[in-house]
């Protein structure tokens, strides 16, 4: 297993949240190996849960910042003032190499840029909040697109992990993007017929005018 996912998950169970991990690493998880050298760690988590998420990492020695939109970001230092413009927060190290921060005029915000560089050290986390009933995921795109809930998280040695079929979901909306076309190409002969069923029904919801990764296989 990636060390930086057991340095993660050795941290974020002792949070008293729900989470779990999403994004590329998640289909390594599926896989079972390392496909690719991953940019960041991505968590999902419930918006019930986003104040106990965040006062945990604090405690933790991260920063945390909300996305505003436009490569602007809001840091979270009070739990009562949050913009909750977007749906992810980032937590990282003050020494952290994969960001940059530059001042900007508002009160507790900057100008933040990632560099893509890839994650090798455990000092970068990103969340990304989603909903949820008691049985089912909701996709945050289009939360009338549900998964149920034994379904949708799965576990690796332990471990909790988004379906492959959900984080591809994600995916569609960037197939260009470094990275995406492989996991959506690997992930895809391995899952099951009912998790690919799944996604292909998703992908017509969500597209109604087709997508590159629409088969009637």
């Amino acid at each position: 297993m990636n060390k930086l996912i057991k340095q993660s998950n050795d941290l974020l169970r002792h949070g008293n949240f729900e989470y779990t991990f999403c994004g590329g690493q998640a289909i390594d998880l599926f896989l079972g190996y390392e496909t690719r050298v991953h940019g960041d760690i991505d968590v999902c988590a419930y918006w019930n849960e986003r104040d106990k998420v965040i006062q945990f990492m604090q405690s933790q020695g991260f920063m945390v910042y909300e996305m505003l939109g436009g490569g602007r970001a809001h840091r979270i230092t009070d739990i009562s003032n949050q913009m909750k413009a977007k749906r992810n927060i980032f937590c990282f190290k003050e020494d952290c190499p994969l960001v940059r921060l530059y001042p900007h005029d508002e009160n507790d915000c900057c100008c933040i840029e990632f560099l893509h560089i890839g994650q090798t050290e455990f000092d970068f986390i990103e969340f990304l909040f989603n909903n949820r009933s008691e049985t089912q995921f909701e996709y945050a795109r289009n939360r009338d697109i549900k998964r149920e809930y034994e379904k949708a998280v799965l576990y690796a040695d332990g471990v909790p992990y988004l379906a492959p079929e959900i984080c591809l979901l994600y995916k569609s909306t960037d197939t260009e993007r470094e990275g995406y076309q492989r996991d959506f190409e690997l992930a895809y002969t391995s899952m099951n017929p009912e998790q690919r069923a799944w996604l292909q029904n998703a992908l017509k919801r969500l597209y109604p005018q087709g997508h590159k990764w629409i088969s009637d296989r």
